[in-house]
Formats: C-alpha cells, sequence, structure tokens
C-alpha cells in the first residue's frame, strides 16, 4: 500500500497491518469475552480515578474507557445518553475487544499495537462506521513489572479537539499508573509487617507469599533443604488467594509432612497476599516402608508425582482396586503398569486399552479368559470412559464374576484410568461398588520441575544409545511451557528432535516451533500455522526480524507484536 498524502505515518502503518488482517472495513465485528476480568488491580486502582474524571466531563459528550493488555474492553463510563447509543452500535463497551485484529486503526488497538499515546480521528479510523467518532488513547504500564496492562481511551464525536483528549488520556494514564503504584506498595508493605509480626512471635518457619512476592525467614532456611522449600512455596502459592484461613498438608520431597497454617493479610479491604506458618508433622508412608516410590519406567521426584506415586503403591499392596484420573497424557497407564510390575514382577500383566471397542461382548469375554487362563496378578484398562453405557455394563459383569471367583481365577489388582473430562460422565458411578482408591495423576504444568529427568530419560528412549542432551537455556525453554498434552507431547516432541538431531546438545533453535513460545494461552489453529511461520522465517533469516516480516509480507511492526503475542523465543 503506498504512503498516501495527507496521512500520518502512524496511521497508514496501521491501514497496511488491517489490509494484512484482512479486517471488515465497513462493519466492525470486534470478539466478545463473557468473562473478563473486573477485579484486577488495573481495575481496581482506575475505577476512583475514572469515576472523578467522568464527573468533570459531566459537561461534555466524552466516554472514559478502560481496556486490558488485549484490548478488551473493562470499564465505560459516559453521561451522554447519545454518545452512549452511538458506542453501543459500534460494540464499543464492556467485553469486547478493539484489538487492531479484528478492528482495524482506532485508538485502543493501535495504542496497543504501537505501545504510544495515539489519536485516531474520524477518517483515520479503517472501519467506516467508527469515522464519526474521536479516539485517543493512552498505555498504562504496570509500575513495577513495567509490562504494559492496558489502555485508557477517550472517545467522542468527530471534530472534537483531539489533541486536548489525547492531552487528558496521558494525564490519567499516568495517574492510574501512580495509583497502582501505591496499591502494589501499600499490599507490600501490609504483608511485609504481618510477616515480621509473625517472625517475632515464634521460632518457627514462616513464609509471606503473594503473586510478587516471596518471603521466607532464616527458620525455615534451617529446617528444610532447597527441594523442600521450592515445594513450600508451590503449596503456598496455590492457597495464597484464599480470603479465609486454611490448613492444608504438604507432602515434601524429602518425606516429610509439613502443616501450613494460612492466614490472610489484607491492605485496607484488598487482599494483599497470606502468611504460612509452617510445622513439620512427620514422616510421610512413603519412607515409613509402606511404600517405595522408585517405580521403574517413570520418572519425577515433585511433591505431587511422588505423592501420585505412593498412592498408587500403597493400593496395590493392600488389595484395593485403584481408578487413576487425570489429563489425557499424564502416564496413567504407565504408571498403573510401572506399579503392577514393581510389586508382581513375575506375574503376567494384562493391559488393555477401552478406547475403540465396537463389539463389547467378544471384548470382555476375551478379558476374562485371558485371566483365567494365565497368572494375571493384575490388569490395567486404559480409557475405561469411553466405554459408553454397553461397553461399561460388560465391564462390570467381569468385575462381578472376578470378585466372586477363587483367587486363582482372578487378578489380584485392577487398575482403570479416566479422563478429567471423561466421554461418559457416569463412568465413575459405574465403576464406585468395585473400586475403593482413586488417585488423581497431576498434569506436567504443576511438576515441572521434573522434567529435568523426564527430557534426560525421554531422550535417552529415542536416542537409541546415541548421546543427547538438552542444553540449560533449552531444559529451561521447556520448562516455562504449559504442556496441554502432558508427558506424551513432550514425548513426540523430544523424538522429532532426535530424528533431527543424532547426537550431541540440544539448543532451542533445535525444538520445533511449538516449542519457542512461552505463550500461556491456547492458540488457535489459524495462529499456530502463523506462529510456525514466523519461527522458521526467523531461524532462515538467522533471527533477523526485518528480513523474516519481508519474506512472510509483513510489516515490522507486525512481526515485532507477534512475536511478542506468541511469547517466540530467539534463537540467538
Amino acid at each position: 500500500m503506498p504512503e498516501l498524502p495527507g496521512v500520518r505515518d502512524i496511521i497508514s502503518a496501521s491501514w497496511r497491518r488491517a489490509l494484512e488482517h484482512q479486517v471488515d472495513a465497513e462493519e466492525p465485528d470486534p470478539v466478545f469475552v463473557a468473562d473478563r476480568d473486573e477485579e484486577s488491580m488495573l481495575v481496581r486502582s482506575a475505577t476512583p480515578i475514572l469515576d472523578n474524571l467522568c464527573t468533570e466531563l459531566a459537561a461534555h459528550p466524552v466516554a472514559v474507557l478502560l481496556t486490558d493488555a488485549d484490548g478488551l474492553v473493562v470499564h465505560r463510563s459516559s453521561v451522554d445518553r447519545s454518545l452512549d447509543s452511538g458506542l453501543d452500535r459500534i460494540s464499543l463497551a464492556p467485553g469486547y475487544s478493539y484489538a487492531e485484529e479484528s478492528i482495524g486503526t482506532n485508538g485502543i488497538g493501535t495504542t496497543l499495537e504501537c505501545q504510544q499515546p495515539v489519536l485516531v480521528s474520524g477518517f483515520e479510523h479503517f472501519n467506516s462506521r467508527l469515522a464519526d467518532f474521536e479516539c485517543a488513547g493512552a498505555p498504562i504500564y504496570h509500575p513495577v513489572r513495567g509490562q504494559l496492562v492496558g489502555v485508557l481511551d477517550l472517545t467522542s464525536w468527530a471534530g472534537t479537539p483531539g489533541p486536548l483528549l489525547l492531552t487528558l488520556a496521558r494525564r490519567t494514564a499516568k495517574q492510574i499508573e501512580e495509583a497502582m503504584l501505591a496499591g502494589t506498595g501499600a499490599r507490600e508493605l501490609a504483608l511485609f509487617r504481618e510477616y515480621l509480626v509473625s517472625c517475632r512471635r515464634g521460632s518457627g518457619a514462616i513464609l509471606a507469599v503473594n503473586e510478587d512476592v516471596v518471603m521466607v525467614n532464616n527458620h525455615a532456611r534451617e529446617l528444610y533443604d532447597a527441594a523442600d522449600r521450592a515445594a513450600l512455596i508451590t503449596h503456598s502459592a496455590d492457597v495464597a488467594g484464599s480470603s479465609t484461613p486454611v490448613t492444608v498438608l504438604a507432602d515434601l520431597p524429602s518425606g516429610v509432612v509439613a502443616r501450613l497454617e494460612y492466614r490472610p493479610v489484607y491492605s485496607g479491604s484488598v487482599l494483599a497476599g497470606g502468611v504460612f506458618r509452617v510445622k513439620s508433622q512427620a514422616a510421610s508412608r512413603r519412607t515409613a516402608g509402606h511404600a517405595d516410590p522408585r517405580l521403574t519406567g517413570v520418572v519425577g521426584g515433585s511433591p505431587a508425582w511422588r505423592q501420585a506415586c505412593s498412592a498408587a503403591q500403597t493400593s496395590f499392596t493392600s488389595g484395593n482396586w485403584l481408578v487413576l484420573i487425570g489429563e489425557r497424557g499424564t502416564g496413567k497407564a504407565a504408571l498403573a503398569q510401572a506399579v503392577a510390575r514393581h510389586h508382581a514382577p513375575g506375574g503376567h500383566l494384562i493391559v488393555r486399552d477401552c478406547e475403540g471397542v465396537d463389539d463389547f461382548e467378544a471384548w470382555a469375554a476375551a478379558l476374562a479368559d485371558e485371566v483365567i487362563g494365565g497368572n494375571s496378578p493384575a490388569v490395567v484398562l486404559q480409557h475405561a470412559d469411553t466405554l459408553g453405557t454397553e461397553g461399561m455394563r460388560r465391564l462390570t459383569d467381569v468385575f462381578t464374576t472376578w470378585q466372586a471367583a477363587a483367587p486363582a481365577e482372578a487378578p489380584q489388582w485392577v487398575a482403570v484410568t479416566l479422563s478429567d473430562a471423561p466421554h461418559d460422565p457416569d463412568a465413575a458411578g459405574w465403576l464406585m461398588p468395585f473400586f475403593a482408591h482413586t488417585v488423581e495423576v497431576p498434569p506436567l504444568r504443576h511438576r515441572t520441575e521434573d522434567l529435568r529427568r523426564l527430557v534426560p530419560h525421554l531422550l535417552a528412549r529415542h536416542a537409541k544409545g546415541r548421546h543427547l542432551m538438552p542444553s540449560d537455556a533449552c531444559l529451561r525453554q521447556l520448562m516455562r511451557l504449559p504442556w496441554p498434552g502432558n508427558v506424551r507431547q513432550l514425548g513426540r516432541v523430544l523424538a522429532e528432535v532426535s530424528r533431527h538431531h543424532r547426537s550431541g546438545t540440544i539448543e532451542v533453535t533445535d525444538l520445533p516451533a511449538e516449542c519457542r513460545t512461552v505463550t500461556r494461552r491456547q492458540l488457535t489453529q489459524l495462529e499456530s500455522i502463523e506462529r510456525d511461520a514466523i519461527v522458521r522465517s526467523l531461524a532462515a533469516n538467522h533471527g533477523n526480524k526485518e528480513r523474516a516480516a519481508a519474506d512472510l509480507g509483513m510489516s515490522r511492526a507486525t512481526i515485532y507484536r507477534k512475536i511478542r503475542s506468541f511469547g517466540i523465543v530467539p534463537g540467538h
């Protein structure tokens, strides 16, 4: 698109981005998000400032809007009914995103794109329906972390003196940042004071935690090693948002069970975090000889994983059948098989996948015959929730027969796995009469410290004797990812890496595109394709963003924004 005479560079660049995104120039189509965060620090800090500004502007047709870092409107106020109606017609309202990707050039999305104050007047809006408005946006930055957290936007009818709106938007954004800083300081000061009071009251281990701060006293450092302290912090972070006192038990890597007594701390009416008094209770069952957590074929040392292993083994040694529940790919069936082989190494282990069974009668009969015909101390059934009503009925008939049979004709132990989002919500009800124990297997994102063991273990499996190890940077990158497919996804990624990297050290640049980002949100299929294309182009151009953008037909601003949005990690 050629430069247009009389059009500012910042606007023409935004128009080009809108064309790249194929934004509709006639009808605005903003994305609606129902579950916006209306209790964030940004909203709490800004609300009194915005209310005061709206009062000052009562005689003027100006709407005051606040958005989050994605352009999602979280607040709008105006006393002019005509202006309100006009904004409703273009869906510039709470719950709608005015990011450039869906709306094109506007005071909110273009401010986010350029990360600087922007005035968009009348015809400068890409969408013709927005040409009736004058919009001035100013970015708002977190006062401690420094990242962009939202936009303050002032919108009025076209013809309103835009420079005045922009000046007022800048001033108001700064006021909000100052209020956030004061709020942050007040919260941390309140938490620190309560932490000091708790330390003076006793000689035990004390932790103070909120989303930005962790404080640990010297007693905690003396009583617990680094692994146990990390586990304590993980457990405390899960509780610290509670508004009421809570007591939780934490199974630590050393085998100690710690009792965490949590008390919330407030700064005025705002929750500032919480203080934990930690007391060691006793050695856990796994160190008292009831269960050996060291199982062949499964790897992990995190508290959540070791607790799941210990509970599964206790189920076997006590002769109680077991249900393993969790997200797909977490290793439920692998854990069950490891337990069976550890405690009955000489027996014939029967493993069956229930997914895809269509002849339920023949399948159930074959399963029953195999148990009776061989020395089978254990049976592991994967994906039992996929059997449906008829399959479950046949399976429970088999269970009933086994429980009534002589010991030689029935398995000692049966384990079934269920998804946390089962195909058949009634599956657990069918199994309840037969299974005394249920163990939840944690997702990989809840035990990322286990990647230090899992990654070399899986690489050794796929490398088949070749020496292949991750670099420290590569391992850190893998530990930052959310792993929605859990251990199965990690195994697939490492299998792909081992096919293309014969030996030596794996670097971040050797990882597939899906692992070269750190975004925590689930990408759409289109976004994943776009991310992969950017990663490939960056690699082909040795990290040069300008050349990568040119190869992809993007502007420099667009590729920089997408690199930030997708969290793409540079290869150099």
